[in-house]
């Protein structure tokens, strides 16, 4: 099943399922976007039977017709994992597993546009094209072999990084400016995967492939991403992991790049980019 936020005809942000016959609203419960999804994934279990029946026999509204959001607006945490994919997992080689935290401003969804900081040509952004956990919590001390009970589903995550000059962590600072966290379009829940590392992550700047890459050459797994995300905190339902990505086929964006990233059975994501400069002009 994919969850989505969107609007139809100058509708407020509801939550729907994205159908082959197109977008089935859902009832809305007049709480913030964000809480609406929450909400969702908390009912899913028990309401499952429901939104089955819903998407094969209620109204639906052409995709074309609707503008989809990001199904997470404001995530409560959004960590970005430092993860590698070049097949090097359990080698003794590997670079200590880090995370990252991303504020909630940073998010944007489909057809939106990525504000490039204006802090001098000194400074390249990439975008890393990511698998998305979604959580569903409370989640603290949940080991690598139990990892799927604090998943919700997926979704596609691009994770702009700043690259320059790394003294004092100021790459890491750069990133996570706001417009810089991407994500969607959807939410996948997590039995239409039922092996997320066997999906394929790929990437385009401006219609030509960048990344390429497979989620079964991580250095470290998900259950091992979750695991060290979930020693240090608690993980509450809408909270965001971005799983990490490969160096290859990084480049550098800049104004008026068009980007997507596609990840095999969840979606495609398409963003603009525009440098600070330029906005709104």
């Amino acid at each position: 099943m994919k969850l989505v936020l969107f609007t139809h005809a100058g509708s407020e942000p509801a939550v729907g399922l994205l159908t082959e016959r197109g977008v089935v609203p859902l009832a809305r419960r007049g709480v913030s976007p964000q809480a609406e999804m929450v909400s969702f994934i908390d009912r899913f279990a028990e309401s499952r039977a429901e939104l089955e029946r819903l998407s094969e026999t209620a109204a639906s509204v052409p995709v074309a017709q609707v503008q989809l959001l990001p199904p997470l607006p404001r995530p409560g945490k959004i960590l970005c994992s430092t993860a590698t994919y070049a097949g090097g997992r359990g080698a003794p080689e590997r670079a200590q597993l880090l995370l990252t935290l991303k504020s909630a401003e940073s998010v944007i969804g489909p057809g939106q546009t990525v504000q490039l900081p204006g802090v001098g040509d000194q400074w390249q952004f990439q975008p890393e094209a990511e698998l998305g956990l979604v959580i569903r919590g409370p989640a603290r001390g949940v080991t690598a072999a139990e990892w799927q009970r604090a998943v919700f589903g997926y979704t596609c995550v691009v994770d702009v990084m700043a690259s320059g000059d790394t003294q004092f962590g100021r790459d890491f600072w750069l990133a996570k400016s706001d417009t810089l966290g991407p994500l969607g379009p959807c939410i996948v829940t997590a039995d239409e995967i039922p092996d997320p590392q066997a999906l394929k992550v790929r990437s385009w700047i401006n219609g030509q492939l960048a990344q390429d890459y497979a989620m079964a050459d991580a250095d470290y797994t998900i259950g091992e991403q979750i695991e060290l995300a979930t020693t240090i905190m608690t993980l509450q339902t809408g909270d965001v992991l971005a799983c990490g990505t490969s160096r290859a086929g990084l480049r550098p964006i800049s104004n008026g790049d068009d980007v997507q990233v596609e990840i095999s059975g969840v979606g495609r994501l398409q963003i603009r980019v525009a440098a600070l400069s330029e906005v709104g002009a």
